[in-house]
């Protein structure tokens, strides 16, 4: 609907209005910010759980083919680029790809650092040694742990029955 301006003006929207629908716009924009970020914060967290699943059954599936529990060599130790790019190379045909070493909380987190200061991996492996019971020892050995406390009560967990617990939860039960 076409409405006519007094004193000859050309019809549109006036520079006031025009900051008007512009300011209303950014306030709804601010509200669905912030009002989402618990949602992705959610879905990271469990994506981050199904990522230390996938790497669970890699290590189990790696176990029952090899007969053991992946001896890392002693040439990376000390150097977190080294070992990372091991374990990634060492169960990628188990289904342990890169992206699956990594959680989406974590790796939002280190996208202001440069790309050489980010970590490769995410879940620290346990280190087991080579009989094929090893790693089934103890039921509370943790097969994988967080490197970072991304998800609220600590970092995750996977133990060797694929449960995954967070640390406070873990020691809370562990506590008499």
């Amino acid at each position: 609907m076409r409405v006519n301006r007094p004193l000859g003006l050309p019809n549109g929207f006036t520079l006031v209005e025009t900051l008007a629908v512009a300011g209303v716009i950014a306030v709804l924009v601010v509200i669905g910010t912030v009002s989402w970020q618990p949602l992705i914060a959610h879905a990271e967290g469990v994506q981050c759980l199904s990522h230390m699943k996938s790497l669970h059954t890699s290590l189990v599936t790696y176990v029952q083919d090899t007969g053991h529990w992946p001896q890392e060599p002693d040439a990376g130790e000390g150097n977190k680029d080294i070992d990372a790019d091991w374990w990634i190379n060492e169960l990628k045909p188990y289904g342990g790809t890169e992206e699956v070493w990594l959680c989406p909380t974590l790796k939002r987190a280190q996208l202001s650092l440069p790309i050489s200061e980010r970590w490769k991996i995410h879940y620290s492996p346990g280190m087991f040694g080579p009989l094929p019971t090893d790693p089934y020892k103890y039921s509370m050995q943790p097969w994988l742990i967080e490197i970072s406390a991304m998800h609220g009560r600590g970092p995750n967990i996977c133990f060797p029955d694929g449960s995954i617990r967070q640390l406070d939860d873990f020691l809370k039960k562990k506590s008499p």
